[in-house]
């Protein structure tokens, strides 16, 4: 549905000193209002903070760049986008989307600080009904209405974008609506333009290549069976989760769940993930110990704070917009017996080697199986663009939107894909020198791709 944007443009943007963004000293900081539903129905507007990194000469539209989540703001990562300004002459604009960082940034105490898994599911309701009528309005298709006010506060006919994970829904978003104000993207372990799948099965079914891939290069000791190794302990551990004890009568658990956590983890440094292929071969042979060193330092390396990454507005996101594999108005039992179902005509081999109860786990019905049925119903957008230039950048160990996902939306954009070798997710970040980097390059400046073996 092509929502109008009028409202935003009209809105007096306010502009703020630099001063008061101390999240991104590398620019210039300003903020424009935009309405919360630009419909009129539900009341209140949105602040939305954004910074701008100038070139020098700028000679081409600037650049939105755009972070993952849902719910990661994006001035406060400014520094990590700002390769772009020197290497294209471009201006860089990074923003924290609605309900992030400064932007008017969502709150609920349910879902505020560590929540045990078990319990996400009752404290995104609680969320929900806390936030009432406002939590339909912080979809993608409401963060690319902000960015068309953003390119309308900055004067210009095009943007490009530089996108991140979820980001790059939110540029596909702006392009469906928008095709002719994007001058070119770039989409970086892109989500495929249904995903994320309800059920877990994109990244499950990424985990046999892999793995394989992964130990081209040796997985100490583990290379010739890591896809069997991992499937015998994934059975094992069905039977008897591994339970550990520490000091003082406390004690760790090791399950199915966490093997797949485990894995997600490290496809952002490829050698955890060989460490991992490892140490389930030790603990096949008895020795559990290395597996639950390894849970614990992952579990102590995640805490970010609610300015940099906002549960809420994932979980409102997530819910509101995903394509689930049950009826969102049903009641939780159907939701979860319709899940089921899905799951039972999934082929096992889809899962291998892990299986339905894991897929269960991963997906959405966890977080989102007690979600109130969604008050307002998008239309569907129009189709993805084929028109706009597209470069589409995967890492081959990437298992939170897996290389298929990108050929999925290489395929829909008739855009190019460039494969880092070895890198997982945000593959320009993670493998820099290697086959993304000099295409990212080129692209930007409007120039033919270096020829690259891993360009498809």
């Amino acid at each position: 549905m092509l929502l109008v944007a009028v409202a935003a443009a009209l809105s007096v943007p306010t502009t703020v000193l630099a001063a008061a963004c101390p999240a991104a000293p590398e620019g210039r900081c300003f903020s424009l209002t935009v309405p919360l539903d630009r419909s009129g129905a539900v009341p209140g507007t949105v602040r939305i903070r954004a910074a701008k990194i100038a070139s020098r000469r700028p000679r081409r539209p600037p650049v939105i760049g755009l972070t993952g989540g849902p719910g990661q703001s994006g001035v406060s990562y400014a520094g990590t986008y700002d390769f772009i300004v020197p290497m294209a002459n471009r201006d860089l604009v990074m923003l924290d989307q609605r309900g992030t960082g400064a932007s008017g940034l969502l709150r609920c105490p349910s879902l505020q600080g560590r929540i045990p898994r078990f319990r996400r599911g009752a404290a995104a309701a609680a969320c929900a009904h806390h936030l009432g009528a406002r939590r339909s309005f912080y979809t993608s298709a409401d963060s690319a209405e902000d960015i068309e006010a953003l390119r309308v506060r900055l004067g210009v006919p095009q943007i490009a974008f530089f996108a991140i994970s979820y980001g790059t829904r939110v540029a596909m978003e702006y392009a469906r609506r928008y095709p002719q104000h994007v001058e070119r993207m770039i989409l970086d372990s892109p989500v495929a333009p249904d995903a994320p799948d309800a059920l877990g099965r994109e990244t499950l079914g990424a985990v046999r290549r892999v793995l394989h891939t992964l130990c081209r290069s040796g997985c100490h000791g583990a290379e010739a069976h890591p896809v069997s190794d991992l499937r015998r302990l994934v059975a094992r551990l069905r039977r008897a989760p591994i339970r550990h004890v520490l000091r003082r009568g406390r004690y760790v658990t090791v399950g199915v769940d966490d093997l797949v956590r485990l894995l997600r983890a490290g496809d952002r440094e490829p050698e955890l993930m060989r460490r991992f292929i490892g140490v389930v071969r030790v603990a096949l042979g008895g020795n559990s110990l290395p597996l639950v060193r390894l849970k614990l330092t992952v579990a102590n390396d995640n805490r970010d704070s609610l300015a940099d990454f906002n549960p809420v507005v994932s979980a409102v996101t997530t819910c509101e917009e995903s394509t689930l594999a049950w009826d969102p108005a049903a009641s939780p039992a159907v939701r979860r017996a319709q899940a089921h179902a899905a799951l039972d005509a999934t082929p096992a081999a889809v899962l291998d080697p892990f299986d339905r109860p894991a897929a269960l786990s991963l997906g959405l019905l966890r977080l989102c199986g007690q979600w109130p049925a969604r008050e307002r119903v998008l239309a569907p957008p129009p189709p993805l663009p084929t028109t706009v230039p597209t470069l589409i950048l995967s890492g081959e160990l990437d298992l939170r939107t897996p290389l298929e996902n990108a050929r999925r939306v290489a395929a829909a954009l008739h855009g190019r894909v460039v494969v880092e070798p070895g890198a997982g997710h945000f593959a320009l970040y993670y493998g820099y020198s290697g086959c993304t980097h000099p295409a990212v390059k080129a692209f930007l400046a409007l120039r033919p791709l270096p020829a690259c073996r891993r360009a498809l």
